[in-house]
């Protein structure tokens, strides 16, 4: 899977398309309310996705004059849109359809088709859900599984993680629901079944939406990392101090950076003593007009060391942690 999340998307996009059409097929064939739920639960994984999507594709294009930090946080807006998504298409049709049905029942006919088509919906929401999973293991690291969730900037790999998730317990609710209505002739349990499917779909509707909303007000990178980040240039020779530390999540594992710190005026020219030495072995300090000369190169000299030493910082920062794509290092 690309480590863009892109992979996971269209993967996830391609099985509820398919499972979108056999569930509405089922639906026809039975009547069940569970398998219409299921139906709709696919429909609206299927478009939110394709909105995940979308916002993958734009936040990859690269910065320009009028957005010089990029189109990051487009993965964050298409996925707040996806979380509104599911939560109208998939929780609010999805709950109005099982409450209809259980205020009016329809008549439910039990065929070998609905349990065939929800066993296929199992086997291709539990491979995406796989794919899903070992995808986050892969980024997470040492992070435990929980911490990873919780401080995720990708929301889109998030998204099929919850949604797949959610597909899969909702086959094994749907399953349960038209069983019990086959076995006890009672509609009531197929109905309840598509109303428990839509209060998952509402609260992780509510928990996307509320995560993408975090990341789109741009919040500072984890404490740990920007910890370290510190601990990394405080460890540098030419650094005395640092003043102040900004940090922000421009988009999916991309971070901003911006330092003001005081540079070791005395490291940055001790670095000029060989030279000075040599002005001084050539007697240039020995008349007023040869020691205003090395003054001024002295100047020149310790400008230009300062200027290589923020390049030079700065490269070791993008080395050492690659997923900083802009820094900002002022002297204060």
């Amino acid at each position: 899977m690309a480590g863009s999340g892109k992979g996971a998307v269209f993967m996830a996009l391609i099985g509820n398309g398919f499972l979108t059409v056999i569930k509405f097929v089922a639906f026809l064939l039975t009547g069940s309310g569970a398998l219409l739920s299921e139906a709709i639960h696919s429909g609206a994984d299927c478009a939110n996705q394709a909105l995940l999507y979308v916002g993958v594709k734009r936040s990859q294009r690269p910065a320009d004059d009028t957005y010089q930090y990029g189109y990051g946080g487009d993965r964050f807006f298409y996925a707040l849109m996806s979380a509104v998504g599911i939560f109208v298409l998939g929780a609010g049709v999805t709950i109005y359809h099982g409450v209809e049905h259980l205020i009016y029942p329809p008549e439910l006919e039990i065929s070998p088709i609905a349990f065939i088509v929800l066993a296929i919906a199992l086997v291709v929401d539990g491979v995406v859900l796989v794919a899903a999973v070992r995808e986050v293991n892969r980024r997470r690291g040492e992070q435990s599984f929980r911490e990873f969730v919780r401080t995720s900037t990708d929301p889109t790999l998030l998204a099929v993680l919850f949604e797949d998730g959610i597909a899969t317990l909702g086959v094994l609710i749907a399953a349960a629901g038209i069983g019990l209505a086959w076995l006890t002739g009672n509609t009531i349990f197929d109905a309840l079944s598509s109303i428990a499917i839509g209060g998952l779909l509402g609260l992780m509707a509510i928990w996307l939406g509320w995560r993408n909303r975090v990341l789109l007000l741009g919040p500072s990178i984890p404490e740990g990392m920007q910890k370290q980040i510190v601990d990394f240039i405080e460890e540098q020779p030419s650094v005395d101090a640092i003043r102040l530390v900004r940090t922000r999540i421009v988009g999916a594992e991309k971070f901003r950076v911006a330092v003001e710190l005081d540079y070791n005026g005395r490291y940055l020219g001790e670095l000029d003593l060989p030279w000075f030495e040599e002005q001084a072995a050539a007697g240039l300090l020995d008349t007023p007009e040869g020691r205003k000369q090395v003054i001024g190169e002295l100047g020149h000299r310790l400008s230009e060391a300062l200027g290589d030493e923020v390049d030079r910082l700065e490269a070791a920062l993008s080395e050492r942690f690659p997923r900083i794509k802009h820094i900002d290092l002022e002297v204060d």
